[in-house]
């Protein structure tokens, strides 16, 4: 019989009926002797790991900064243990995806294990009010345990099928977007004694707070609130506060900042032996991209915001707030705008982020407010009646978005009401989708467009987000020595982690940055600079991009997880 029918067995055995037999199981659960224990020593540990291979698992992998991370996350095993087999485990692998998983990557999809809006589960859990005793309280723990077993059943019997040797989570025990999933994912690997690196990008708690604590704090709504809609009610609310992350011997919580390391030891109580911190890496680009690659690159935009037509149109934002339409790439203007021509006298503003309401996309229509306020910025236009900015935004809309992106179309609407009338038409809106990275449009070019070329041929990177767990496009903006325009988001530490402001001046990226709702009239001229004389800030540039290749080199990575790869070895070897 499999290990894994036997651990169900016992599972079932259980017979968690109420929140309260489930608590007491865990805490029972968590007392149980560790059959994760490896006493040999770390060469026999790495052959072990190479042999087994790595599971990398998520809700969802598609083209967003968890699937990018992964990738250099998955190139640096391969680096470390050249024959490793490497899984990518999910709910759902969007097609686009493949082309940042190595074909020779093994792909298995669970629906079970999608997250967020994708999860049955996910509004009895966070939007329902429910009270001790309710329909809704009694029903939900039922529910909730039938679903544990499957994902248990399901994930537990591929990952001993193929003998995987070590599990690398991403957001699975920081984010509830799955608590089924959260909870199958600790019983696994227990159970069968498979060690675990629990990559941590952001926490529920990081923008979110319980009601009582808003009121008695005098707290701003956070964007991560809802998580705590059901907190009054202890029993329900300690399964997330004691698998949110799992604390084990066996683990290994890797935070993406100082902020969270921090958080768990002092807050939650974790072994610091069993928290760690990991870093990013980039590629640093050329030195230049040459005009007749921009004009290539601008093409290639062209031919995505013309939707397999020979012309481009621009739509009447107003037409499309409550829009139907299919999510294709779209440019959006004050007025309907017939064979538009994208590639000349156009100035692109670049946000490479997805559509979230915490990446505060609007705040970009006051920055082009403002510029609009700056006699320098718009002389400009004045001047060549032909020029247009457009504001580009790359990523898709998450699950559960929707209402976000037509409350943007609709702030952008009310913004280029506010403008000069002469200026309406110049304003641009458009949303790629991650259309660039579909494999339909790769093949139809010898050096297709992707992210990286889109961060260059930029005029400015946009980052005005609330709330970022790391800060990446600030990272990678530098890197292709892209002037960044971007607010100070919270947790500030994250943010000044991430320029260097604790470092020596020449360690410390130089960015366009803001905070709050307010955009100082010399930061406007710097960046009607930046947009007009890219020549004057040169030396600014270079110096960012010699930051990067000190600071988050694809080398440091590697030394980064080998040393991770070693603490974890260290905790295997001293549980009895």
């Amino acid at each position: 019989m499999a290990k894994i029918d036997k651990i169900l067995g016992e599972l079932r055995k259980q017979e968690i009926q109420t929140w309260f037999d489930l608590g007491l199981f865990i805490d029972r659960f968590k007392e149980r002797h560790s059959v994760a224990a490896f006493k040999e020593n770390f060469k026999v540990f790495s052959d072990h790991i190479e042999t087994g291979g790595i599971a990398f698992i998520t809700f969802y992998f598609a083209i967003d900064g968890i699937t990018v991370e992964t990738e250099k996350y998955a190139k640096t095993f391969k680096k470390i243990y050249p024959s490793i087999p490497i899984h990518y485990i999910a709910g759902e692998i969007k097609p686009e995806a493949d082309e940042l998983i190595h074909e020779d990557a093994f792909k298995k999809v669970i629906k079970e294990m999608d997250g967020f809006d994708n999860w049955p589960l996910y509004d009895d859990f966070f939007k329902i009010k429910m009270e001790r005793g309710s329909t809704e309280y009694n029903e939900l723990i039922l529910k909730f345990w039938d679903e544990v077993l499957v994902l248990v059943e399901k994930l537990g019997k591929y990952i001993e099928e193929n003998n995987i040797a070590l599990l690398y989570l991403i957001n699975v025990c920081s984010n509830p977007g799955n608590v089924s999933l959260a909870l199958a994912t600790v019983l696994i690997s227990e159970y069968l004694g498979i060690p675990v690196m629990s990559n941590n990008h952001d926490f529920y708690w990081e923008g979110g707070n319980r009601e009582v604590v808003i009121k008695k704090k005098g707290l701003k709504k956070g964007p991560r609130d809802f998580f705590f809609h059901n907190a009054h009610v202890g029993e329900f609310f300690s399964v997330i506060d004691m698998i949110y992350p799992w604390e084990s011997r066996s683990w290994m919580n890797v935070n993406i900042n100082e902020l969270q390391h921090t958080h768990l030891v002092n807050i939650k109580g974790h072994n610091p032996a069993n928290t760690a911190m990991i870093g990013t890496a980039v590629d640093i680009k050329p030195d230049h991209i040459s005009r007749r690659d921009i004009i290539k690159a601008f093409m290639q935009m062209a031919s995505i915001f013309a939707n397999k037509k020979d012309t481009i149109t621009v739509h009447k934002v107003a037409n499309h707030i409550k829009s139907k339409r299919s999510l294709k790439p779209i440019l959006l203007g004050y007025n309907t705008l017939k064979n538009f021509d994208f590639v000349n006298n156009n100035i692109v503003f670049l946000q490479p982020t997805r559509v979230i309401s915490r990446k505060s996309i609007e705040l970009n229509f006051l920055l082009v407010k403002q510029l609009f306020a700056n006699a320098d910025f718009t002389k400009k236009f004045q001047d060549n009646p032909q020029l247009t900015l457009s504001l580009l935004v790359s990523g898709p809309i998450p699950h559960g978005q929707q209402n976000y992106y037509q409350h943007l179309l609709e702030d952008f609407k009310n913004f280029l009401e506010e403008i000069a009338v002469e200026l309406r038409s110049k304003v641009l809106l458009g949303f790629f989708f991650s259309e660039f990275d579909r494999h339909e449009f790769k093949k139809k070019y010898k050096k297709p467009l992707d992210i990286e070329i889109l961060y260059q041929v930029a005029s400015l990177i946009l980052l005005p987000s609330q709330t970022e767990g790391r800060g990446l496009p600030i990272i990678e903006a530098a890197a292709c020595g892209t002037p960044i325009f971007c607010k100070q988001y919270e947790p500030r530490a994250v943010y000044e982690q991430v320029i260097g402001s604790h470092l020596d001046e020449s360690q410390r990226l130089k960015v366009l940055e803001f905070k709050g709702y307010t955009i100082p009239r010399n930061l406007i001229a710097r960046i009607s600079e930046h947009v007009f004389y890219p020549q004057n800030s040169m030396e600014d540039l270079m110096h960012n991009r010699n930051v990067i290749q000190q600071r988050y080199s694809l080398e440091s990575l590697q030394r980064n997880i080998e040393y991770l790869l070693g603490r974890l070895h260290l905790q295997l070897n001293t549980i009895s």
